[in-house]
């Protein structure tokens, strides 16, 4: 269902959320091969994302919101036409190509939090409009976290198409474990105990169950190798509405962000750097697209300069602090979902409609 996805959180919840604040009504709908006619007539925007199961029929769909005079926009946020082979998405990517393509032709208008991407959409509609439309941050939602940890923590989270992003920042991690003391901790990953989801990789890979997933499996029991060395905890994936109170639950002093430099990962945004931020964790973050736009401490994929950054961080408590608050005052003056909710709202307007007057951006 779409509700237990940290893409419908950031890309549906959070933007019609920062909608509503802006006094617009807001509904969510199931697509089915048959909506309603309440379901067909109420909306005077319609937003599709991603794919759909082909029986539902959403290209037929979409012409019918048109035929009946609704502004028809398409939201992707993530570049499939390069998903990597260790990414659990790489299966849909493939097999839906012609549909998520057909749904780009004909939409009035695309929506993407990436400018990279932006590119990659011109080359199929041209002169089409495309928005650039954030994630958000609901500080409703997000709190700062309780600081109640005894030892420094460092942290990562995120889901489960990073392990090979993690093997970047391990043997730093390592080395710098027999210097300094704290804690490693990973929030994510997997939604069960970290224990039980590689065992039943460990499986997998024996039996052959899914050869075409043996990269993945691989990339995840060699970090859990080097992060059992390190003595840290696990926090399994929570559904998407729990998130934000686990996110500061966890209580990560620093919260690092490491991504391979690749076509696909350059299309992501930033949006560990703003749930970070958010609960009071101080972002170190890959020099690479797309935190190489936003994020204001960065570290080459090496392990000398992820060693060095790092440590700065564990060393210098007022660096760490300082560093943080400019993080923090960055994501809430610009990722707020009253930031995000302008843009959202200026990508929805029909061409020549009426103009909000406190749309200041």
């Amino acid at each position: 269902m779409a509700f237990q996805s940290g893409i419908w959180w950031h890309r549906v919840e959070q933007p019609m959320r920062a909608m509503s604040k802006r006094g617009h009504a807001i509904a969510q709908t199931i697509i089915r091969p048959q909506l309603t006619e309440q379901e067909l007539s109420f909306p005077d925007v319609v937003i599709f994302a991603r794919t759909y199961p082909p029986a539902y029929q959403p290209l037929a769909l979409m012409k019918e919101f048109k035929k009946r005079g609704k502004r028809v926009l398409y939201d992707m946020d993530d570049d499939f036409w390069q998903v990597a082979k260790d990414n659990p998405s790489v299966l849909v990517s493939n097999a839906f190509k012609d549909q998520y393509e057909s749904l780009i032709k004909e939409a009035d208008a695309i929506i993407t939090p990436s400018r990279i991407l932006v590119k990659k959409f011109k080359r199929l509609i041209g002169k089409k409009p495309i928005y650039i439309c954030p994630n958000g941050i609901d500080y409703a939602e997000y709190k700062e976290r309780p600081h109640k940890r005894n030892e420094l923590v460092i942290g990562y989270m995120g889901a489960t198409s990073h392990w090979k992003d993690l093997q970047i920042i391990i043997e730093a991690l390592s080395e710098l474990y027999q210097k300094y003391d704290f804690s490693f901790d990973v929030y994510g990953m997997c939604s069960e105990p970290i224990e039980s989801a590689m065992y039943m990789y460990g499986k997998y890979l024996q039996g052959q169950f899914e050869p075409e997933k043996n990269e993945y499996f691989r990339a995840a029991l060699k970090f859990y190798d080097g992060m059992k060395q390190l003595h840290g905890r696990h926090t399994p994936f929570m559904p998407p509405e729990l998130h934000p109170t686990v996110m500061g639950r966890v209580d990560f002093d620093i919260g690092i962000a490491p991504l391979e430099d690749t076509e696909f990962n350059r299309g992501k945004s930033c949006i560990k750097f703003y749930e970070y931020a958010s609960v009071g964790t101080v972002t170190l973050a890959s020099d690479v697209l797309p935190y190489k736009d936003e994020v204001n401490y960065r570290a080459k994929n090496t392990k000398k300069d992820w060693y060095n950054k790092l440590e700065k961080l564990i060393v210098d408590e007022k660096f760490r602090k300082s560093l943080l608050e400019k993080q923090q005052n960055w994501v809430k003056e610009n990722r707020s979902l009253e930031e995000i909710g302008v843009i959202w709202e200026k990508a929805c307007q029909k061409e020549g409609g009426l103009k909000v007057l406190n749309q200041q951006k």
